[in-house]
């Protein structure tokens, strides 16, 4: 069913009306809207129009041909407010200029104007104009939502619209929402579009981390994964790189950091790919079957941070041997070798109720020290959406920082 919001065909026009219905709506939520964009308390009468002058018929459309107007009109009596949204195009100080001067020969005496992108401005803007971020108001709608069935109307349509942008390519830079948690379950079932807008969101939050810069080498200016493709995959992943691979065309010769947004789960893994850097499988397999075992013991340990929180989750380590049909196709699984990490070690058995059982382990070294075909070694937390509650807020994003951090000796172990 089509959105009551969808009215018009440019996307900018969707938001501007959506932000502009609920305010419309809701004047509490509209002067609170005032007051927190301007610091204007207004207490007379306030009005709204879209794409029209103060006092004039809207176009039958709502997009009216007159490019100079602004996106929105607030107004009481002598006071307006006019706002003016960018997603694709970059906000230009001289367009702001032509609402301005409009405004005053309109006959208002104080006059805001308000700057909305998904990017800070490239250029300087005027002294007049305010600018926010549509990650700021979907932020401000978020602390209203408990009073304002409209800023939860609002908020539903950014995350759909945002959706429904990434996958069309034409979201380019930034977001219109946040992270806030990952909703996924029997009632609200994994969705790629959605997958894929979180995965997006969760790492423009994680790259301004200054722990796993500081304490991990992480580069957050490094490219990922790059395109994200395969809508019928059963999950959606990106990483993070280290500084030291920048001159790597591929992050694939270095570890890497590795979340991904499943169908029952969210991982947060170190990535041995593959096609590492011979080196760095060198310096791993000269410890022998005992160093190496010991590194991912203390790995163990170090995760019993993110379990204090979250006691469901998993340490997780998985070996995997794969080939492709093509470059951008699924892998097809050839062997996997999959386990709780508390069952190699009994050091770690009090946490749990998880049975020791060491050949595991040993099973690992095994396939990585006789590799003789596609094979991939990951360590981490699993987090399940049926067990962990933390999944479905934005302090998911805390375990998955403290994972990736608890995971160092791994890397020190393969680059030094």
């Amino acid at each position: 069913m089509r959105n009551i919001f969808d009215q018009y065909s440019q996307p900018e026009n969707r938001l501007t009306h959506a932000l502009a219905t609920a305010l419309h709506q809701d004047q509490k939520l509209l002067r609170n809207f005032v007051k927190w964009s301007t610091g204007t308390n207004i207490k007379d009468a306030v009005s709204i129009t879209e794409q029209t002058l103060p006092g004039q018929q809207e176009s039958i459309d709502g997009e009216s041909s007159q490019s100079g107007l602004p996106d929105m009109w607030i107004f009481s009596n002598d006071w307006c407010l006019l706002i003016e949204n960018k997603i694709a195009d970059s906000i230009r100080s001289e367009q702001l200029q032509r609402h301005y001067k409009t405004a005053q020969s309109r006959g208002f005496n104080e006059i805001k104007v308000l700057a909305v992108d998904v990017i800070q401005p490239v250029h300087k803007l005027p002294k007049y104009a305010i600018f926010k971020l549509w990650s700021d108001i979907y932020q401000w709608l978020h602390k209203h939502k408990e009073t304002s069935v409209w800023a939860v109307h609002v908020l539903d349509y950014m995350a759909v619209a945002e959706s429904k942008l990434i996958f069309d390519e034409y979201l380019k830079e930034g977001t219109l929402t946040t992270f806030s948690g990952i909703t996924f379950s029997s009632d609200n079932p994994y969705s790629y579009l959605e997958a894929k807008r979180l995965i997006k969101l969760a790492f423009a939050e994680l790259k301004n981390r200054k722990r796993l810069r500081m304490e991990l080498g992480i580069d957050p200016k490094l490219p990922g994964r790059g395109a994200i493709t395969g809508k019928d995959a059963p999950s959606v992943w990106d990483c993070l790189r280290l500084k030291k691979s920048s001159a790597e065309n591929t992050f694939t010769s270095y570890p890497h950091f590795t979340l991904s947004i499943r169908r029952d789960d969210v991982f947060a893994l170190v990535t041995v790919p593959n096609s590492i850097k011979p080196a760095f499988r060198k310096n791993i397999l000269s410890l022998e079957q005992e160093g190496f075992i010991q590194i991912f013991e203390e790995l163990g340990k170090n995760y019993r941070k993110v379990l204090q929180v979250e006691k469901n989750a998993v340490p997780w380590i998985e070996v995997l041997q794969r080939h492709y049909k093509s470059q951008r196709s699924v892998p097809t699984i050839d062997a996997r070798l999959a386990f709780d990490l508390r069952t190699a070690f009994e050091s770690l058995q009090k946490e749990s109720r998880v049975k020791y059982q060491p050949n595991w382990m040993q099973a690992a070294y095994a396939s990585m020290k006789d590799k003789r075909a596609n094979t991939q070694l990951a360590v981490g937390m699993v987090f399940p959406y049926t067990t962990c509650n933390t999944v479905t807020s934005d302090s998911i994003l805390d375990l998955v920082e403290e994972t990736w951090l608890g995971s160092k000796p791994l890397i020190d172990a393969l680059i030094f």
